[in-house]
C-alpha cells in the first residue's frame, strides 16, 4: 500500500520553458550589472553576458556528475569567467547584493503552475498521504523556490522539501531520494515519485525500489516499460492511487 508520494517540480508541478529561463538570465544580467555600477566597479556588459553563458555551461558539467553547487559558487565561477581583477576580491555585502539579484527574479515573474497541481495536492493531503518534493535546483536555489512555492500557496502541502543545491547531490542520484524518504519516516515499498522526465526521475526512483509514474502530458518521448505507470494529466494520478489501494 503506498502512504508517500514525492514529487518532481519544474514541469511536474511547476512550468518551466526555455524562454524562462532566458528571460530570467536576461533579468540576473541586467541587475548584476546595476549592482556594479552603482558600487562604482566598470565592467563590460557584453564580458558579463558572456560570463554568464560561459558559467551555465561548467554548471552543467558539475550536475551531470550528479553533484550540485551554492548560488555563491555559481556566481562565482560566474565573476572569474570575465578575468577581471577588481572582482577577484569582492566584500561580502557586495556578495550579498549579487546574490539576492541572482536568485530573486522568478520571485518577481512567478511560473504557472501545472493544471490540476493545487487541487491534486491539496486532495492527496486530505487522504492524508505524506507528501515530498525532490527538486533539481538550477540557477534557483532552494531557500529562493520555497518562498515561490509560499507565494503560490502550495508551500504548506509538503511535509518534506529537498533540493539538490542543499544536500550537493541530484537525481537521478539514489541518495537524494533516499534522503527525502528518510526525511517522511517511509519506506521505498510504500513510495511513489512523480515526474516528467525517465532518465532522471523515473530511473532515480526506481533504483531506489520507489514505484514511478512518469507525467508526459505531451508524449513527447517514447515510452518504455521502465515507468509503472504514465499519465497525461495530474489529475490521473487519483485513479493509480485508488488501483494500488
Amino acid at each position: 500500500m503506498i502512504d508517500t508520494i514525492t514529487f518532481d517540480l519544474w514541469n511536474t508541478l511547476l512550468s518551466n520553458s526555455p524562454q524562462d529561463n532566458v528571460r530570467y538570465g536576461e533579468k540576473r544580467v541586467e541587475e548584476i550589472s546595476r549592482i556594479f555600477y552603482q558600487n562604482g566597479a566598470k565592467i563590460k556588459f557584453s564580458h558579463l553576458v558572456d560570463a554568464y553563458h560561459r558559467g551555465f555551461e561548467k554548471c552543467k558539467q558539475t550536475w551531470r556528475k550528479n553533484r550540485d553547487l551554492s548560488t555563491e559558487e555559481q556566481l562565482r565561477t560566474v565573476l572569474d569567467l570575465m578575468d577581471d581583477k577588481k572582482l577577484k576580491d569582492i566584500g561580502e555585502d557586495l556578495m550579498d547584493q549579487l546574490v539576492e539579484a541572482f536568485v530573486s527574479p522568478i520571485l518577481k515573474d512567478p511560473p504557472d503552475l501545472i493544471d490540476h497541481a493545487d487541487e491534486v495536492l491539496k486532495q492527496l493531503k486530505r487522504e492524508p498521504y505524506k507528501i515530498g518534493l525532490i527538486c533539481n535546483t538550477g540557477r534557483t536555489p532552494g531557500r529562493t523556490i520555497r518562498k515561490l512555492l509560499k507565494q503560490l500557496r502550495i508551500i504548506d502541502y509538503f511535509d518534506v522539501t529537498t533540493f539538490s543545491n542543499e544536500i550537493k547531490i541530484r537525481k537521478p542520484d539514489p541518495r537524494i531520494f533516499l534522503y527525502t524518504l528518510r526525511q517522511l519516516k517511509s519506506q521505498p515499498q510504500s513510495s511513489l515519485h512523480v515526474g516528467d522526465l525517465v532518465d532522471v526521475d523515473i530511473l532515480g526512483a526506481k533504483n531506489v525500489g520507489m514505484m514511478a509514474v512518469h507525467f508526459n502530458p505531451d508524449q513527447t518521448s517514447e515510452e518504455d516499460d521502465l515507468p509503472d505507470f504514465t499519465i497525461r494529466r495530474l489529475k490521473d494520478l487519483k485513479w493509480i492511487l485508488n488501483q494500488l489501494k
